[in-house]
């Protein structure tokens, strides 16, 4: 690093530290692997293809990628910024080597970079780190966005500041864009038309197998039709209980699976489900005693949302009934199950274009339409699972996006 470069640095690690020090104060999440955030890694990762996202659901994207790579012969190495995110890809793949991501300094970057040594950073989705992505070139690393995207939120912004970012923009070897879309914004930000091509969304490639249900869950799940309510946030446990609510008023028996997407919120959510006169169960203090119609579980693990949803006759997911803008919205067809949600789907547009275009999907606005939903799925199961039938059609024909990821990798490390 250069004089002025290393002083920049150290002035800014001077600037940081309080805040820092009271983030980590005031969230655990941040104290939790700090050596690692600090780029202090263990893990051997020589001659690896670097493959990193942000929280679960890139994650999730991310071993679709590491699957196609380790096929292809080439080892990997993998990160995510949040504890759930490095938590998911511990359980998925205990074999893998990963770690949490180190914060976007210099130092810290250099650091990691210097330990894993990988032969090519692959960012999922919009992990444009300036100090990361600088690091790499400096080591003559490549740099590969993959399933890249620019929402409809996200892309305003960075036009707004494109000057700022378009140092870090051209360092950056190639981009495999999700949608024609997404490929244009790219190019409009300023990376070379040469350097973007479409290899589609890692998060629609249709899984190889089938997730399946520990033994306790199907017991569990195995007496009463199943709502799961997944990735939700403050403000949208409410309208999946009432929807919970209006099956019985209906005379429906079912029973709801709450899944938040911040494990955290556990505990403060059993208590006010139980404040609604509910049974909650917790996944993780299962009895071996089935769910009774009424019955609140609320899965407080990871890695088994899908395997939920495959039990589920009807999946709501959350981040769209809130402004968060959407979680997986096409998980829950994977899994052979219809999904519901919001309006806030800037995050996903894809995802629910393709749901609500094949009929797998249905977007309600609000608690009452929630309900309804709800309670159409329950009472067609036959008109239920033609809809699945026809999303998973439309999912097929997403298959190969890992492949031809792969296959840009392969073009950036041939020096093509």
């Amino acid at each position: 690093m250069r004089p002025l470069a290393h002083s920049l640095a150290a002035l800014s690690a001077v600037t940081a530290a309080p805040l820092l020090l009271g983030a980590m104060a005031l969230r655990r999440d941040l104290r939790v692997g700090l050596r690692q955030r600090l780029g202090l890694l263990r893990e051997p990762g020589a001659g690896r293809v670097w493959v990193h996202g942000s929280s679960v659901g890139e994650a999730l994207a991310a071993l679709r990628l590491v699957d196609s790579l380790r096929a292809s012969g080439r080892t990997v190495f993998a990160s995510a910024s949040t504890p759930t995110g490095r938590q998911m890809l511990r359980s998925a793949m205990p074999e893998l080597p990963s770690a949490l991501a180190p914060l976007d300094h210099p130092w810290c970057v250099a650091s990691a970079m210097s330990r894993v040594e990988p032969t090519l950073l692959a960012l999922v989705e919009t992990e444009l780190w300036p100090s990361w992505i600088a690091a790499a070139k400096r080591r003559g690393t490549p740099v590969v966005v993959v399933s890249g995207r620019l929402s409809d939120r996200s892309f305003p912004r960075y036009m707004r500041f494109r000057r700022l970012v378009q140092p870090t923009l051209r360092r950056i070897d190639a981009v495999g864009a999700r949608t024609d879309l997404d490929a244009s914004r790219f190019v409009e930000l300023g990376i070379p038309e040469s350097r973007v091509a479409v290899t589609g969304d890692l998060k629609l490639e249709p899984p190889e197998g089938v997730a399946t249900l520990a033994t306790d869950l199907v017991r569990a799940l195995s007496e009463v039709p199943v709502i799961v309510a997944g990735s939700t946030h403050p403000g949208e446990e409410a309208p999946a209980l009432e929807a919970l609510v209006a099956c019985e008023r209906e005379g429906l028996r079912a029973a709801l699976v709450i899944a938040p997407r911040h494990l955290q919120r556990a505990d403060q959510l059993e208590r006010e489900l139980a404040t609604q006169g509910r049974r909650v169960r917790r996944r993780s203090r299962l009895d071996g005693v089935p769910l009774e119609s009424g019955d609140v579980l609320l899965l407080d693990t990871l890695g088994e949302l899908s395997a939920v949803y495959a039990a589920a006759s009807v999946a709501f997911v959350g981040g769209t009934l809130v402004p968060v803008g959407g979680h997986n919205l096409i998980e829950p067809i994977f899994a052979g199950c219809p999904v519901v949600f919001g309006p806030h789907v800037h995050n996903v547009r894809v995802h629910a274009e393709l749901a609500l275009g094949s009929g797998a999907g249905t977007r309600v606005e609000g608690t009452e339409e929630l309900a309804s939903a709800v309670i159409a799925a329950l009472r067609a199961p036959d008109d239920r699972r033609a809809r699945v039938l026809a999303g998973q059609a439309a999912l097929a024909a997403h298959r190969g996006t890992a492949a031809r990821t792969t296959a840009l990798i392969d073009r950036v490390l041939a020096g093509g």
